[in-house]
């Protein structure tokens, strides 16, 4: 590798670790806004073919910062050895990272083909293809760039027009006015109109997030009720075991009746807390043993605390003409002899921990890798749960990071969600507080309240605001109780849904088009030579 590849290679890396170290649990969100600044660099005059694998390169020693707790529920909890765990994280890494070289590619391309600044281009084209993210291939939008700002209050809060995909805009937008004005790219004119394009939406936003916050506190909530927040602390390592089922549930008795006495009007368990079967004996099959004893027990705890619990269990299914599961949640009301009112089962599942993709083309190590977890059957509805008045939607595990999935839950008129989860997997790795920044947008976008009870933490109330509260340590067995209220706000975004993200979609094929069909320059593309350099103002000989 010649000197000039080997320091446009290290600006590339360099800014992918600037932008994995602005994800949680490192919370250097700072660097979100500068870490697309080297990438941009050394870019300028590389071939279109060069310029997507820097952005390749980039992005790939970024997802293997953010994605580096995979390897630990591989290795701990589906026996596979860590020198072999690594290269799932890697591979999924390296999928990923073609996102990033898409969007820079894109903008790049529809930048020198035409006579759109890239300044423009760019965080178009970024918040495109996070869009397809969250759908295709297979549905994996963790950590969007705009979950870097999740502290940032004030200027998130226009999240409620956009969505998440708007601060992403936004953070690739500065990115770009940065680059342009620093390395005085463009011409005058394009420096100071970007400079100051970006000065005045930054104030708008930060000025009209501040309203919106103060808004949000003073209007009047239409009701409210005290759910407790019960942490159960339950070790992954022993959870399915049978002989530890009695010890596990006594947990969730002892913690449910201590809560009923604190006055709780709603009492949450984790995901699978229930390590049981809990439907009716006329739903099994014949070759399993029921669990109405533990049935039974959870019916008379509600009912005899006279409050009612939502948990998750594990609920038998078929589909395909074979037997299979769905990840449940249940509402249990202490009416009469303890009634379920509502069950939801999960729908968007975790691509190789609750189902293998193209499990027939993968092959058998892939199914090694998923045999600690086994296949689960999706649900089809959204249910909502009746409770005090409100309506509560129901997310499991990480559908919280599903933007579209959970603002259709609000737009069916959810009041409140409530995101049950267990994050034992993940040890104390960057992935329990990632998922919480992400489920923190959720709230923004929706301006609903959102209640999130995790097996091993975090649990935590996230207000409409997205402002992070009674957030729970890390497996420690807690047991919270909290008020929660909800206002009758209704956002766009909530109507809308990814309106924002699908115009720059549709406007990213249209610039594609236009640069391929009408280009507007007379050299298409510089191929590099063996002696080009990167001198100091960035200009290549």
């Amino acid at each position: 590798m010649s000197s000039n590849n080997a320091t446009r290679a290290a600006l590339a890396v360099a800014s992918g670790l600037a932008m994995g170290l602005a994800f949680p649990k490192f919370d250097h969100g700072l660097l979100a806004w500068i870490a697309l600044v080297p990438l941009f660099y050394l870019i300028e005059g590389e071939s279109l073919r060069r310029v997507f694998w820097w952005a390749y390169l980039q992005g790939f020693a970024s997802y293997v910062v953010q994605l580096y707790w995979i390897p630990i529920p591989l290795h701990d909890f589906a026996d596979v050895h860590m020198r072999y765990a690594i290269f799932p994280m890697l591979a999924l890494a390296g999928i990923v990272a073609f996102n990033t070289a898409v969007a820079i590619w894109a903008g790049e391309f529809v930048a020198r083909r035409t006579r759109i600044p890239a300044v423009l281009t760019m965080p178009v084209a970024w918040t495109a293809v996070e869009w397809i993210r969250t759908w295709f291939p297979v549905g994996f939008p963790w950590n969007l760039l705009g979950y870097t700002a999740y502290h940032n209050l004030e200027l998130i809060q226009f999240a409620e027009f956009t969505g998440v995909y708007g601060v992403s805009a936004l953070i690739v937008f500065f990115n770009a006015v940065v680059y342009v004005v620093i390395f005085r790219r463009g011409g005058h004119r394009l420096q100071a109109v970007s400079l100051s394009a970006l000065t005045a939406m930054m104030l708008a936003l930060v000025a009209f997030g501040a309203w919106r916050i103060n808004n949000l506190k003073n209007a009047p909530s239409v009701g409210k009720f005290k759910v407790a927040m019960v942490q159960g602390n339950i070790p992954q390592s022993l959870k399915w075991d049978p002989k530890f089922l009695p010890q596990s549930y006594g947990i969730y008795q002892e913690e449910t009746a201590d809560a009923a006495k604190r006055g709780a009007d709603l009492i949450v368990w984790p995901e699978a807390a229930a390590v049981f079967l809990f439907q009716p004996d006329d739903q099994y099959p014949a070759e399993l043993a029921s669990d109405a004893e533990y049935r039974t027990a959870l019916l008379t705890l509600a009912k005899t605390q006279r409050a009612p619990i939502l948990f998750g269990a594990p609920a038998l299914a078929r589909a395909d003409g074979r037997l299979g599961f769905y990840n449940r949640a249940y509402l249990v009301s202490a009416n009469g002899q303890g009634e379920v009112d509502a069950h939801y089962d999960k729908i968007e599942l975790v691509p190789f921990g609750e189902y293998v993709p193209a499990r027939a083309i993968l092959g058998f190590f892939v199914n090694r890798i998923v045999e600690g977890f086994g296949d689960l059957i999706p649900g089809k509805d959204q249910t909502l749960f009746d409770l005090k008045g409100a309506k509560l939607g129901i997310l499991i595990c990480y559908e919280s990071i599903f933007p579209d999935l959970t603002r259709r839950e609000v737009d069916k008129g959810a009041d409140v969600l409530v995101n049950i989860t267990n994050d034992a997997w993940y040890g104390e790795s960057s992935a329990p507080y990632q998922v919480l920044a992400m489920a923190a947008l959720r709230s923004v976008e929706t301006k609903v309240p959102m209640v999130r009870v995790a097996n091993t933490g975090f649990s935590a109330l996230i207000e409409p605001s997205g402002r992070i509260t009674y957030r729970t340590p890390l497996f420690k067995r807690d047991n919270e109780i909290v008020d929660v209220s909800w206002r009758p706000v209704r956002t766009l975004y909530t109507m809308v849904g990814d309106l924002f993200a699908e115009i720059c979609f549709v406007l990213t094929l249209i610039g594609l088009i236009m640069a391929w069909r009408w280009p507007q320059t007379a050299t298409l593309e510089v191929e590099p030579v063996k002696s080009r350099r990167v001198p100091a103002n960035g200009r290549p000989h």
